[in-house]
């Protein structure tokens, strides 16, 4: 797999923190305003970071277009966005926060995602998931055309949602989909790398999974041995996320042990100027670019 081998990660601007509550808040107050992720932006840039990955927010998008490298990034949208679809259903209604998904989108793209959905409605009243997550893709995808994609990531939600009820197929769609269509690479996001991965092999799906890889074993479901073990002799492409622990380790400590794991590339997120320019250093030279 052809990528970056450091991606910077979203997590901070989009309100996320596996610290605590306070500083999730802290994280949708600070970042609320695009402003404040563009220096960012730009620092990771100063420090060769090339690759973002993120979700269809507004204030991200926002970022994307007032940072003047915005265009020239690789960026790794992760879709659908379900934190925020469920943030906003919770206030606005269902209708309501696809109506706000649409926002950045020209009238001639929702006319035709609109005329896409009507022919849909049969597929949606008889439940087939399957179409209603093609016509999410499409939605969601449409706010970042004007971007180099360079891989479009599979929520982890949905991910785990179609290993829990042992539907490979909705993984087969999604890969199908994104190949075909948007002729870049599939990623799955998951959190329980160590049950999805066998069964990938038993579906006979290979892709490249974005999961859970640190010396705390955070997240890396159902053991960290398991998901090391895997990562080590499976052959599959990985790109490790969570590799400071949900900001349990310091970037010197999480590095380090991410440094020899065959991994193709590391995602991690920062919340300020100065972390970001500590973090990236660190990571440079651990990974030796």
């Amino acid at each position: 797999m052809d990528i970056d081998r450091l991606i910077l990660g979203s997590n901070a601007f989009e309100g996320v923190s596996y610290i605590s509550r306070s500083q999730s808040l802290h994280y949708q107050e600070q970042f609320g305003k695009a402003g404040n992720i563009v220096p960012i932006l730009d620092a990771a840039w100063n420090l060769g970071v090339r690759s973002f990955t993120c979700s269809n927010c507004e204030n991200v998008l926002s970022a994307l277009a007032e940072f003047d490298r915005g265009r020239d990034l690789s960026l790794f949208p992760v879709i659908p966005n379900a934190y925020e679809y469920a943030r906003e259903a919770s206030e606005k209604g269902v209708l309501g926060a696809i109506k706000s998904r649409t926002q950045g989108i020209s009238m001639y793209q929702k006319v035709r995602l609109g005329l896409r959905a009507l022919s849909k409605i049969g597929s949606v009243v008889s439940m087939d998931v399957l179409k209603l997550l093609v016509e999410l893709i499409n939605l969601e995808l449409a706010s970042f055309e004007k971007y180099k994609m360079s891989g479009i990531v599979l929520h982890g939600q949905i991910t785990d949602l179609a290993l829990s009820s042992r539907n490979g197929k909705i993984i087969e769609i999604f890969q199908n989909f994104i190949l075909e269509t948007f002729k870049t690479q599939p990623i799955l996001a998951t959190h329980n790398l160590g049950v999805l991965l066998p069964k990938l092999m038993e579906w006979k799906i290979r892709i490249p999974i974005m999961a859970p890889l640190n010396e705390r074993g955070f997240m890396m479901r159902p053991t960290g041995a398991d998901c090391e073990k895997l990562v080590e002799e499976s052959g599959y492409d990985f790109i490790a996320k969570k590799v400071l622990a949900g900001g349990r380790l310091s970037p010197e400590q999480g590095f380090r042990y991410i440094a020899d794991k065959k991994v193709a590339s590391v995602v991690v997120g920062v919340g300020s100027v100065s972390e970001a320019y500590h973090t990236f250093a660190v990571a440079r030279s651990a990974l030796k670019l």
